[in-house]
């Protein structure tokens, strides 16, 4: 009787065994997108002659010219790309590059907002946000007069 009962048990646990279903797993591989900013030039951004006293607000702004290539039609398969900046940040403001000049800055803002160094933005390939230069002066600087330079890179990222 004890050998049936265990007969009985062992072919219900085995039917509840066979009865579980199969899990299929399957996807698509794709090669990430790869993306040029500015076709890999230099942007130049010039102030050309700029009146020191007048360094304030929006005073100095210029508008980045950029474009985002990407190479693969996978750009648009839910992607998500970021744009970042890096430089020498100034000790006066996180979303300005220094200048050789001590005590200017050239802040770099996405639609009207400080752009923080390191801090990434999604964009999209066809909506890109604006970027503005704008000349800082850290507070109580006495500028003098000369040529200047700063140096910034921009980067695009995907996920």
């Amino acid at each position: 009787m004890k050998q049936i009962a265990f007969f009985i048990m062992l072919v219900s646990y085995a039917t509840v065994v066979s009865s579980s279903p199969d899990i299929t797993f399957h996807g698509n591989l794709i090669a990430p997108p790869t993306c040029i900013v500015s076709e890999n030039k230099t942007i130049e951004i010039a102030f050309n002659e700029v009146i020191i006293s007048d360094i304030s607000g929006d005073n100095y702004k210029r508008e980045v010219p950029y474009s985002v290539e990407c190479d693969s039609e996978n750009t648009d398969t839910g992607i998500q790309m970021k744009l970042t900046w890096t430089g020498v940040e100034t000790d006066f403001n996180d979303s300005a590059v220094e200048t050789d000049v001590v005590g200017l800055g050239v802040e770099l803002q996405q639609n009207g907002q400080r752009f923080q160094q390191g801090k990434a933005i999604n964009i999209s390939k066809t909506n890109l946000p604006k970027l503005h230069a704008v000349l800082v002066k850290k507070s109580g600087a006495v500028l003098s007069e000369g040529v200047f330079e700063a140096y910034a890179t921009l980067q695009v990222d995907y996920q």
